[in-house]
């Protein structure tokens, strides 16, 4: 698998690209700037990673047979998440840069942002059935482990989040992401962590690099959401930030975990 990826000329180009990303992050934050032209582009071009990485993945599924089979339409499903981030945050860009305000909360942009939540799930429990984990669902451990493990990640995001916000009527859009974005995250780390659980005695040969490579794509995707979560909830977070470097990089991590499917050897 990983041959794979380091025999793929645009595993390659991505992986330049990030770094020449990385040194522009670099001298932006150096230079301590936080409301320029600069900061707001940054966040346009660095969304190009999970363009490419969205476009390739979809072409990768067709080698599994798309739809038609689990891994196929779990790489579907990852490929069409990227895409949605690609879609949010060239919005976002679009309300900086081109409208010249505050980016408005809710937002189109949210429609990007939020689409990650259900696609990551649904590709997490694709690949879940494409390892045969679900035959762990017949033991206790498997019982306990698909219990207690949402109800930790809720009670963590709700002591973080949610503990202060109330429920506006007047604004239910706005009400629904202010809890569905730090329960959807918990949703989904939830699920990803008892795939794991249910699959590391039935996970092998050729797949088991790949899977895994998936699922550590889904840890930086969390952590760097709830980082955001976090510094945004505090009124802390800015654009180009230690933040949006986060995002690159949990970006390029997913593309190459897609490209990791290119072959099968």
């Amino acid at each position: 698998m990983y041959k794979t990826v380091l025999k793929s000329r645009l595993a390659r180009i991505l992986i330049i690209y990030y770094l020449i990303l990385f040194f522009w992050w670099l001298k932006i934050y150096i230079s301590g700037v936080r409301e320029t032209q600069e900061n707001y582009l940054f966040g346009f071009i660095y969304a190009f990673i999970a363009l490419a990485g969205g476009v390739n993945g979809l072409l990768i599924s067709k080698k599994w047979g798309g739809v038609k089979s689990y891994v196929g339409r779990g790489l579907i499903y990852f490929s069409l998440g990227l895409l949605g981030e690609w879609f949010g945050q060239t919005t976002w860009t679009y309300y900086n840069v081109i409208q010249k305000i505050e980016v408005p909360y809710p937002s189109i942009a949210d429609i990007g942002y939020f689409s990650i939540i259900p696609l990551y799930a649904l590709g997490v429990i694709s690949l879940a059935k494409a390892t045969g984990a679900k035959f762990k669902l017949r033991t206790m451990w498997g019982k306990l482990i698909i219990v207690l493990i949402p109800i930790i990640m809720v009670i963590i995001s709700f002591n973080l989040f949610l503990q202060e916000l109330s429920v506006d009527i007047t604004n239910p859009i706005r009400t629904f992401l202010d809890f569905g974005y730090p329960l959807g995250e918990a949703v989904t780390i939830s699920i990803t962590l008892v795939v794991y659980e249910f699959s590391r005695g039935v996970l092998g040969g050729k797949m088991k690099n790949r899977i895994l490579f998936i699922l550590i794509a889904l840890f930086t995707q969390y952590i760097t959401d709830f980082t955001f979560l976090y510094k945004a909830g505090l009124g802390t977070y800015y654009n180009s930030g230690p933040v949006d470097l986060m995002y690159t990089t949990s970006f390029l991590i997913t593309s190459l975990a897609l490209i990791g499917f290119n072959s099968y050897d």
